[in-house]
């Protein structure tokens, strides 16, 4: 934290100078445009040459001047832009990162059970803890990634090997995320480039009858108009053929527009692509992944020399911002269908590329966003392997999303099989379920975990945590519940790794009823390729393993007292709880 601690003080002396200037720059313009005023209205009026020279020096310096003003804010708002990158970083060593704006939400489906439950997307998340992304498709991948991380034991040990490289690259890292801060400032709506990435897929083009009208329509109207200056035709005929022509443009608009219309929502962004781009391809990568990122858009590709002309097309495209310039060039020269013919040769040379560049950006986003862990957090980089027999060990394993000053490590050790949790209420049983369902997400993901060694098989996570009713389908939480165990039987029909992760067990029901429901649900799940994690009161439960004869383990959490004070040490241990502290807890609430 030191580090990003001295290089915020480091900005907000920066951004201090850099306001100094900008306001002096601005002063300083302003008097030169007076100057510059004055000078060229007295020279031309009073035909005072000394005035009119002393003028048009002053419009040379204006517009210097307006191109070192636009320097300097450009270079005030990259600071600002740091020193927020800094802020989160320091926040992320506190709570303070919950009050992060983007935590995922609007990537959440009804469907996504487990990262609702694990708090893997959505309020106080890991993807709001992590995330870094600057970009739309940025955020979308890594919400992908947190949400199903399903990649194959070779892979994640080269996601690794990114993750960690880009871990030891801090400057570029904050770099990089400040360009995406900056280009957010500002903007009130969020840019995509899904529009313009389906039109370059896409096998729509300009018909090739619009290609010839686009220069014989114009010559008409220029042939009229010098007829017309050299007193040879009425004026009327040119003006005729200009209107003639606009009223063309307007009518047929649509068939430029569908080359056009498509840039002007990835326009938005183009420009920190354009930056984004530059700066992967000046930095020196080591890992096969980030060489793949850069091999894709460096120079030798094409991707940022091709970016840049697609930039041209915008900036000419601009000009109807202009309503009165743009209407005088479709009139006269057909503006909007050269853009369009452009834009088509320049889909024809490039389209099939443009989801590649894009998707370059969006992984390197997404594996800087993982790397924090590795920042902030004391990790190391798991072993991730597939078996039959699912396995889990981990030396201090720690939820990523608790403060460091008060996280409580705890070893885990588990078989496939059942493993049965008890504990007094508010002791962390369901906590410890969570850390070890987080860190294994990471695992999958390529990232760092929190503990100080990991292995685990990969397993597909189930979970039945945060069981809500569903009033408006007449769905109670009980059978909600149900409704959740049933896939995880239904998926251990087919035989494959999986983690079931339950906390209080059919706790919408009696206790008799839930105690026979426990029982021969677990029955169902018990099996080598099936690790089922269950938390429970119900003490009769942590003899299951003599009720069906599967493998079973019993672990828990309890209370201590100093004095009549009620305390926990958050630790796991071996064997079944023997304390109960509902009446404790009644008599802190003053409910005794």
């Amino acid at each position: 934290m030191d580090r990003f601690e001295k290089e915020k003080q480091r900005l907000e002396e920066e951004i201090k100078i850099l306001e100094h200037r900008y306001s002096v720059y601005g002063t300083v313009r302003f008097i030169v445009f007076l100057v510059m005023a004055a000078g060229i209205i007295i020279g031309v009026y009073d035909s005072k040459t000394v005035w009119l020279v002393a003028g048009l020096a002053a419009a040379v310096g204006f517009v210097a001047l307006v191109f070192l003003h636009g320097r300097v804010n450009e270079n005030l708002e990259y600071a600002r832009a740091k020193k927020l990158v800094c802020e989160r970083y320091i926040s992320r060593y506190s709570d303070d990162w919950k009050k992060f704006p983007e935590d995922g939400s609007e990537y959440l489906t009804d469907e996504d059970l487990v990262a609702r439950d694990m708090d893997i997307l959505g309020p106080n998340s890991l993807y709001q803890f992590v995330n870094v992304c600057g970009t739309e498709d940025g955020k979308r991948t890594l919400a992908a990634t947190l949400k199903n991380p399903d990649f194959m034991p070779d892979e994640i040990v080269k996601r690794q090997a990114a993750v960690k490289e880009l871990a030891g690259k801090q400057n570029f890292v904050v770099d990089f995320e400040a360009l995406g801060v900056k280009a957010g400032m500002g903007k009130k709506k969020k840019y995509t480039s899904d529009v313009f990435v389906e039109y370059c897929n896409g096998d729509t083009h300009i018909p090739v009858i619009f290609n010839v009208l686009r220069f014989l329509l114009p010559v008409v109207t220029i042939t009229l108009i010098v007829l017309a200056a050299a007193s040879r035709i009425s004026y009327a005929y040119p003006v005729i053929s200009f209107f003639a022509v606009l009223l063309f443009a307007w009518g047929t608009s649509g068939v430029a527009g569908q080359a056009v219309m498509p840039m002007v929502s990835f326009g938005y962004v183009l420009e920190d692509y354009i930056r984004m781009f530059e700066m992967i391809a000046e930095e020196d990568f080591q890992a096969d992944i980030l060489k793949d990122i850069k091999q894709s858009i460096s120079a030798e590709s094409g991707a940022l020399e091709s970016v840049k002309k697609l930039k041209t097309i915008c900036a000419a495209f601009n000009i109807r911002y202009n309503p009165v310039v743009h209407q005088l060039l479709c009139g006269l020269l057909m503006w909007d269908f050269h853009l369009g013919v452009m834009m088509d040769r320049w889909k024809n040379k490039n389209g099939e590329y443009v989801e590649g560049w894009i998707r370059a950006v969006s992984r390197l986003e997404e594996l800087i966003s993982l790397s924090v862990i590795d920042t902030t957090r004391a990790a190391c980089y798991p072993e991730v392997t597939r078996h039959e027999k699912v396995s889990v060990k981990g030396m201090g394993l720690r939820h990523p999303l608790i403060e460091p000053s008060v996280v409580v490590a705890n070893d885990a050790d588990f078989q496939g099989g059942t493993t049965i949790i008890t504990g007094s209420n508010m002791s962390g049983k369901t906590t410890f379920l969570r850390t070890l369902g987080v860190n294994l997400v990471l695992a999958y993901a390529g990232a760092p975990v929190c503990a100080d060694t990991f292995k685990a098989d990969y397993m597909k996570i189930f979970t039945s945590m945060r069981v809500t009713d569903d009033v408006s389908n007449g769905i109670s939480t009980f059978y909600a519940e149900i409704l959740r165990i049933k896939s995880m039987v239904e998926y251990r029909k087919c035989n494959k790794p999986m983690l079931c992760l339950i906390d209080e067990i059919f706790k919408g029901t009696n206790s008799a009823d839930r105690i026979v429901g426990a029982r021969r649900v677990i029955s169902k799940l018990s099996a080598a390729s099936s690790m089922t994690m269950v938390s429970t009161h119900d003490f009769e439960l942590c003899d299951i393993e003599n009720y069906d004869g599967s493998h079973a383990a019993n672990y828990h959490f309890e209370e201590y007292y100093e004095g009549d004070q009620l305390k926990f040490d958050y630790r796991k241990k071996d064997g079944r709880c023997t304390t109960t502290n509902a009446m404790a807890i009644l008599h802190m609430a003053g409910l005794d």
